[in-house]
This record gives structure tokens, C-alpha cells and sequence, in this order.
């Protein structure tokens, strides 16, 4: 929960004690502690650092009441990574605001940002949200910032709520707007976990959201971003069903090398709600070993014997002690052991 603003009040003539409007550069002030705010939320790789975003945020919008969501795609309803209002505000944004008519004309504005007082009567009289929910907290005015990621994805939405007239002054609109990017990566569920591993340069990466283990491997992956490699999304598929085995049985966040289809995929895992993120990208080939090699590596970090290996990979015992004689001279260690030592380190897993 956020920590309850501060109001700005100055003794003005006339008006003791009356909220301070800030000036421009006082707003924009703010705005740089806003996104220094965000930034370290992002790197911290934690929901908790949203809380931080609020806190400074009400240095730019004096508010009650604040909410940071993100829009979970598997779950279908925004999930609430801070916020500062009622529990059953909060059960509203969570589960119904999606399907509110307000939010409706709110996600497709053409600003990022949108004013309650600007949302015309007929939507206002209509939406659950304002007669049901905002109303009888006494709620005047605010603002509804739907969030979007560099590649167009809606990934949350920022609540501010004020019982106050107008918080909307021309430098905090403007502020506002520009804020929308550093607000975005901290609701980003992919933000911060395309970190290189041992593969190299980074190559395209997709995401997709794995359900519960418990709705079975027939469930199929939910596309978050990119355009998702062949079985990474099909129910069933040797590659889903490799991903569900790693995220139940290695602690996540976890990142993951895989030898398949002639290429050496890297897969980062960590926990979304029920189900599991999956970002997917090729990469380089670890210490110029061959695709086939990698699977030998692999099978051999599991303690398979040399017969057990051929078995599982079609190819003669012979074939198998050729390309660990390979695998030893490229890693440079002395033994099958040490090798197996390097393959988990990596991540390696046999190709599915």
C-alpha cells in the first residue's frame, strides 16, 4: 500500500490553507523523481518497487487514492502490483474494469491519459465504475492511464482518484503523457528478463503465458508478445510439456538453455500468478559447440551412461564417445564430470 499523499498546501490571500496549485517546475520535478522511481522498479526485477512509483507520483497529482495495475493475459483482468484504495475498489479493478464502458473509450483515447471530468455523461452514467465504486468514496476527479509497451502490447492501466475538483493543470497533462513510457516497463510483464546468458547476442524474443499446471498439459500457452516459435504454444507439444517439467521442478526465476529444431533456444521462466512467463529467443551456440554435441551434453549432465545416451539419440555408443571427446577439448576440462558441471551451470536441457 502506498503511503497517504501529502496535500500541498500553502496560506494564500484570501484562502488559508488551500491546496497549492505547483508550478511547472515543480511538477516537472516530480516527474524525474517519477521515473527514477520506475527505473529502479524495473531493475530491481520487483512488483514491490511500484509501490515507490506511487509514493513520488503524488508529488505530481495530489491524490486520495491510487492504484498500479497490470493486465495479466492469461488470467484476463488486471492484477494490482500497488495501490491505496478500499479492497473492494481494488476487487473492481482487478476483475470488472476490463468490461466498464469507461475503459472502453479510455484505452482507445487518443492522449495517454484521460481525465475523469473529460469522459462525456452518457459513458459516465453507464459505467459501474463512477456510480458505483467511485461516487461513494467521494471521489470528484482523476485520471485513468492505460499503459502500452514499445511493440503496442496494453500491459496495465494507472488509477489516480482525488476528492478534490480539478487535478488536472496543464504541466501535469503534459507530464503525464510523457511519464506513460517509464509507467509502462514497470507493469511490463516482459521488462528486464531479456538478460543475455551464455548463448551471446540476443536474436528475436517472443513471450507466452504457460497456464497452471493443474488445467493440464492440454491447455494451451497464451501469446504475450512476438511471434512464437513452432510448439511453444500447441497443447501437448514435447516443448510445452519440456517447460512445464522445468518451472515445476527448478526455482524461478529460472533461465534455460534448449537444443531444438537446429536451434539453440534460451528460455527465461518466472512466475505469473498461477501460471508461468515464458521468453523465448534463439541464440549463439555456448563454447562453439555443435547442435548435436549440445544434446550429447545435455543427456550427459542427467548421468546417462554412454549406451544410455545412443539409445535416446539414434546413434551408435562409438558415435556418442566421439562427440564427448569433442565436448571435453572445446569446454577444456578433463573429465565428463566437469562437463556435466558446465551444462548445469548453463541451464542445459535435453532437446525435447
Amino acid at each position: 500500500m502506498t503511503a497517504e499523499p501529502t496535500p500541498m498546501t500553502t496560506a494564500t490571500a484570501g484562502q488559508p490553507g488551500t491546496v497549492a496549485r505547483p508550478g511547472a517546475a515543480d511538477v516537472l520535478s516530480a516527474a524525474v523523481n517519477v521515473r527514477e522511481a520506475a527505473r529502479n522498479a524495473v531493475r530491481g526485477g520487483k512488483d514491490s518497487g511500484a509501490e515507490a512509483v506511487l509514493a513520488e507520483l503524488s508529488a505530481v497529482i495530489d491524490h486520495d487514492h491510487a492504484s498500479l495495475s497490470r493486465w495479466d493475459p492469461l488470467l484476463h483482468r488486471h492484477v494490482t502490483l500497488a495501490g491505496s484504495y478500499p479492497a473492494g475498489t481494488t476487487r473492481y479493478i482487478e476483475r470488472h474494469l476490463h468490461d466498464d464502458p469507461a475503459f472502453a473509450l479510455i484505452r482507445h483515447a487518443p492522449s495517454a491519459a484521460s481525465w475523469w471530468h473529460d469522459v462525456p455523461a452518457p459513458v459516465r452514467g453507464a459505467s459501474t465504475g463512477f456510480q458505483d465504486v467511485l461516487e461513494p468514496l467521494g471521489v470528484k476527479d482523476g485520471v485513468a492511464q492505460c499503459l502500452f509497451s514499445a511493440d503496442g502490447r496494453y500491459v496495465g492501466i494507472l488509477n489516480l482518484s482525488t476528492t478534490r475538483e480539478r487535478c488536472d493543470e496543464p504541466a501535469v497533462r503534459a507530464v503525464m503523457t510523457l511519464l506513460a513510457e517509464c509507467l509502462a516497463a514497470v507493469a511490463d510483464p516482459l521488462t528486464g528478463h531479456h538478460a543475455t546468458g551464455p548463448g551471446g547476442d540476443a536474436g528475436h524474443a517472443c513471450a507466452v503465458l504457460l497456464p497452471a499446471a493443474d488445467e493440464g498439459d492440454g491447455a494451451a500457452a497464451v501469446t504475450v508478445s512476438g511471434q512464437p516459435l513452432p510448439g511453444l504454444t500447441e497443447p501437448g507439444s514435447p516443448l510445452a510439456a519440456l517447460l512445464r517439467r522445468t518451472a515445476a521442478r527448478r526455482t524461478l526465476p529460472a533461465t534455460v538453455l534448449v537444443p531444438y529444431r537446429q536451434r539453440m533456444l534460451e528460455l527465461h521462466l518466472t512466475r505469473r500468478g498461477e501460471g508461468t512467463l515464458v521468453v523465448c529467443r534463439a541464440v549463439a551456440r555456448p563454447a562453439a559447440l555443435s547442435l548435436r554435441e549440445l544434446e550429447v551434453l545435455a543427456e550427459l549432465a542427467q548421468g546417462r551412461t554412454n549406451r544410455e545416451i545412443a539409445d535416446r539419440l539414434y546413434v551408435s555408443p562409438r558415435t556418442v564417445a566421439t562427440h564427448i571427446e569433442h565436448i571435453l577439448a572445446k569446454l577444456g576440462v578433463p573429465n565428463r564430470v566437469a562437463a556435466a558441471g558446465r551444462a548445469v551451470a548453463w541451464g542445459l536441457e535435453p532437446a525435447p
